[in-house]
């Protein structure tokens, strides 16, 4: 569809230069021949041409233009007899028609490199603002430098916190050979040294050059010349930002400004960042206090949240789930008894035997803790965790009596995870049982408490197997429910 829009233009592009010509031909012999101001508007096709279709169609019309205006067109019609072109005019104006097409084509590639490199820059700052990953948005960043800069590769690498080491964080158009040469320690790396002094330093052969690390790598890569620019926050230089060009060539001075305004953009990023993960840390340890703080309630839980956000951060990982989920994940985790909070303390008593009017406020815990927490917004998401992670695959448990995958997804995963703490961890009523005896019983309520599939991951990811006929009855359920 593109391809045949731009066809449609370039076709329409042609008519109007043919008309163009055409027109300028006719004027140019009305008005009286080559030496009147008319033979000027040929400018408009050569720079139409150069300006919309590139370089050989503005020499093409430039072309076409001192032949219109040839050796058959008078310079002086109205004289008696008419006066013929010398050819020095005419060798003169196809020159001059021939550089202005020229000019106008380098003009329009000018004009469209500098909307590109812009258009790239505002991609990066909407990235930046739109996205709180590092990783994502530093990947825009080298993908965007590599798009509008002439080079073969573009990498940030970042300081690892000792300062000794600069570790890739994003990467485009380089071989993973190539990154596996090793690792870039700033103590033999002069290249580095510099640019992390604050300044550009630019190498024009790495396969020879002595401040490059890895010569031999780089010539089985097949690099050449390579521009390296600091990532300077405010506080401190953070890491480096480098192109590296397949032959040996110069960077201009406009390439070393660009290069530095996605380094500006890298720079902010990580500012961004580093922000973020101050605010994140300061939130989920207030989460963290709120848990103990309920948790406090009934001793023999204390610690009981954060053991099982450890357990369920791999299990959801192993499930397939973004980094963004599980940080969401984490965050409900961590406040999945939250509804205890509403429960009176004397039903929490350790060792007191709950009445069975106890476990009906106990079975409410979790609508309340979805009453407290619905108003945070960020957290909506993952409010299944609070409100469905006492349900059992088999319908048994609550507060809705959910069955098999009507419960969602991440309460399925909490409920395990919930349910192994339980088991590990010791009570006034019972001891606990060893890991392996946990993960047997886990196992053995696959298909009835607990989701088969679910099991499987958490007992893989503690070195169990789940028995053969859980597993062919797992499959066989979701071979049905397809």
């Amino acid at each position: 569809m593109t391809n045949d829009i731009r066809g449609g233009k370039a076709v329409a592009m042609a008519i109007f230069l043919a008309v163009a010509l055409a027109f300028c031909t006719w004027l140019t012999y009305v008005a009286g021949g080559t030496e009147t101001p008319a033979v000027q508007f040929f400018y408009v096709p050569i720079i139409c041409a150069g300006f919309f279709l590139g370089d050989l169609a503005a020499i093409l019309v430039a072309l076409l233009a001192a032949f219109a205006c040839g050796p058959l067109m008078m310079a002086d019609h109205n004289a008696e007899p008419p006066v013929p072109q010398t050819a020095y005019a005419i060798i003169l104006r196809t020159l001059f028609f021939y550089l202005m097409g020229l000019a106008s084509a380098w003009a329009s590639r000018a004009i469209r490199r500098r909307a590109a490199e812009f258009q790239t820059l505002y991609e990066v700052a909407q990235s930046i603002t739109s996205s709180v990953r590092l990783d994502h948005v530093l990947n825009v960043i080298v993908n965007g430098a590599l798009a509008v800069i002439d080079a073969k590769g573009a990498i940030i690498r970042l300081l690892n916190p000792e300062g000794t080491e600069l570790r890739m964080a994003a990467v485009a158009g380089l071989s993973q050979q190539y990154l596996e040469k090793g690792p870039v320690l700033v103590a033999r790396s002069e290249l580095d040294r510099r640019a992390l002094n604050g300044r550009h330093a630019v190498v024009s052969n790495v396969q020879r050059d002595p401040a490059w690390q890895y010569p031999d790598a780089a010539a089985e890569e097949g690099l050449s010349s390579v521009l390296t620019v600091p990532l300077k926050t405010a506080t401190a230089v953070k890491g480096v930002i480098r192109v590296y060009a397949h032959v040996p060539r110069t960077f201009s001075r406009g390439e070393v400004e660009l290069l530095t305004a996605f380094a500006n953009q890298g720079a902010i990023a990580i500012e961004n960042a580093e922000l973020f993960e101050d605010i994140r840390q300061g939130y989920y340890e207030t989460v963290r206090a709120l848990a103990r703080a309920i948790e406090a309630k009934d001793p023999t839980t204390l610690g009981h949240s954060e053991r099982v956000t450890d357990l369920v951060t791999p299990l959801t990982r192993a499930m397939g789930r973004s980094e963004d989920d599980i940080e969401l994940i984490r965050f409900a985790t961590v406040l999945h008894d939250i509804g205890k909070i509403g429960v009176a303390e004397t039903i929490l008593e350790e060792g007191r035997e709950p009445s069975s009017t106890d476990e009906m406020f106990i079975r409410m815990h979790p609508l309340i803790g979805k009453s407290i927490l619905g108003p945070v917004e960020f957290l909506k998401p993952v409010l299944d965790i609070v409100l469905y992670h006492h349900e059992h695959w088999d319908g048994s448990g609550y507060p809705e009596g959910l069955s098999g995958r009507d419960i969602p997804e991440v309460a399925r995963m909490v409920a395990v995870a919930n349910a192994f703490d339980i088991l590990v961890s010791p009570t006034d009523g019972s001891a606990a049982l060893s890991e392996y005896e946990a993960l047997r019983e886990i196992m053995g309520g696959a298909g009835a408490k607990w989701d088969p599939k679910v099991v499987a991951k958490f007992a893989k990811l503690h070195g169990q197997a789940m028995p053969a006929a859980v597993a062919a009855e797992d499959a066989e359920e979701a071979a049905g429910r397809d």
